[in-house]
């Protein structure tokens, strides 16, 4: 298998992982379907330990249905942090009217307050 090969298989498996790509041929949807759940788990539980306290406290438990929905139509961008994805997310609810709006000194005051 050329060099090219193998990097064009590594990207579909990425893809069924992190974006919901099919399954590349020859590795079993099923067990990729439980990979990418998992790292799906994972990353929702970290964005909500990096979530302002306001988020959990406005959300209750629609937090976690929201995460899961922005997480789907949100894959992870390369050279992004977690921190990144929960300040995306944090926005993303603002400006649907759902957390009120800070200032970015404030935002990253509180945000920062989680991370530590």
């Amino acid at each position: 298998m050329s060099r090219e090969e193998l990097a064009a298989r590594q990207a579909a498996l990425l893809a069924a992982l992190v974006a919901d790509g099919p399954a590349p041929a020859g590795i079993d949807p099923a067990r990729v379907a439980l990979e990418a759940d998992a790292l799906r788990a994972k990353r929702r539980r970290a964005l909500a330990r990096l979530l302002p306290v306001e988020v959990h406290e406005r959300l209750g438990a629609e937090l976690g249905p929201r995460l899961d929905a922005w997480i789907a139509a949100h894959p992870r961008r390369t050279g992004t942090s977690m921190r990144d994805d929960a300040a995306d997310f944090t926005v993303t609810l603002r400006a649907e009217g759902l957390v009120p709006r800070r200032s970015l000194r404030e935002l990253v005051r509180a945000m920062r307050h989680r991370w530590h």
